[in-house]
């Protein structure tokens, strides 16, 4: 304000001296006094307008704090928001994951349509030179005649006018495409880098399932040796079966023959009048009657029901509530019934049951199973 008083005093001084300069011969000097009196009320004024300018300074004071309390409040609500949006950037990326097929189908589309927009532009390119060449037809049909010229020269307005608008379409056309490409070129880059960590990710994956398939076959191989040593145990103990059936067929001879024998010797007297007591068998066989023979016969050939109950039971487990159907139906297969099914068939059932077994170490501990019940 000091600067002001003083510029405004050199005003003052220089407006009294060209008034001084100025002035006509004959008129009367102004009068200091007044000069000052203009001065005076010059000061009171500046003062004035230094209080005003001071309370004006308060006041915008007071405005810049509240200014900066409310930014400082407005800065809080962004952070907060700031941490909302990168929550939801968040979730985003999650979503973005899932939207990756929507990606694929989505560039097969627009490469469809970038396809089609440019067999359109091809096209147009097309129509633009048969205009272009329809244009000079009537530039040179214009020299033949006025009418023709005047008639000419609206057709090419029309059609300039129209071709200015295909320009000005297919240009916008083109940038959009362009943009367009741009941008599934971008997407194509990130696509192809996932792929890439995609199929060394399945590398892994791949190596890993080979590993285990090694250490499958190994388990198999081993599971196969034992089938095999269980086999050559099955052959023995079937063998032994057989030879003690045939022991036991010759012992039932045997005793037939004796028990012949001893009512021959019974029923003669001896000379002497003393009744000798027949020799003692070297087989002490008891022989059943011919009916409960038969029925021993038919139960050692055919078996037990109830095996195939607890063969239902071992298949549930495996195979679910459809194993006792597929067992009637293998049994059916073969001709023959599970009330009297006949025990040299068993191998055969055994083999038609492993087959529907699907998974390996399930259809290894069935036939444990099913030989164990035989043994």
């Amino acid at each position: 304000m000091g600067k002001v008083y003083e510029s405004l005093k050199e005003v003052v001084k220089l407006q009294r001296s060209k008034n001084d300069s100025v002035a006509l011969p004959g008129a009367k000097p102004t009068d200091a006094s007044s000069l000052d009196v203009e001065i005076g009320e010059l000061v009171q004024r500046i003062t004035g307008l230094r209080a005003a300018v001071s309370h004006r300074e308060e006041e915008i004071k007071k405005e810049t704090q509240q200014v900066i309390q409310t930014l400082s409040e407005d800065f809080a609500i962004l952070e907060t928001k700031l941490r909302d949006a990168e929550e939801t950037a968040r979730r985003k990326e999650s979503v973005s994951q899932k939207m990756e097929e929507r990606l694929y189908a989505e560039i097969h589309t627009l490469q469809n349509e970038l396809n089609r927009e440019k067999q359109t532009l091809q096209s147009r390119d097309n129509d633009i030179k048969d205009l272009k060449s329809n244009m000079e037809i009537f530039a040179k049909q214009a020299t033949e005649s006025e009418r023709a010229i005047k008639q000419a020269k609206a057709d090419a307005m029309l059609e300039a006018s129209r071709t200015e608008q295909l320009t000005e379409s297919l240009n916008r056309k083109i940038a959009a495409l362009d943009a367009n490409i741009s941008d599934m070129k971008e997407i194509i880059r990130s696509k192809e880098a996932t792929i890439n960590a995609l199929e060394q990710e399945l590398g892994t994956a791949i190596r890993d399932f080979e590993n285990q398939l090694r250490n499958k076959e190994e388990l198999l191989a081993g599971r196969d040796a034992e089938i095999n040593d269980l086999k050559s145990k099955l052959q023995v103990l079937t063998g032994k079966i057989q030879g003690m059936a045939s022991f036991l067929k010759q012992a039932e001879a045997l005793a037939i023959v004796e028990g012949q024998n001893g009512s021959m010797l019974a029923t003669s007297e001896p000379l002497d009048g003393v009744k000798k007591k027949p020799p003692e068998s070297r087989f002490k066989v008891k022989v059943p009657a011919a009916t409960s023979n038969e029925q021993t016969n038919v139960a050692q050939k055919t078996v037990s029901p109830d095996f195939f109950d607890l063969m239902n039971q071992e298949l549930t487990v495996i195979m679910g509530h459809q194993a006792s159907v597929i067992v009637r139906e293998r049994v059916a297969a073969l001709g023959e019934s599970m009330q009297e099914f006949p025990k040299s068939r068993l191998a055969e059932l055994l083999e038609i049951l492993s087959k529907d077994v699907v998974d390996e170490p399930s259809r290894i501990g069935f036939r444990k199973w099913f030989v164990k019940q035989h043994v």
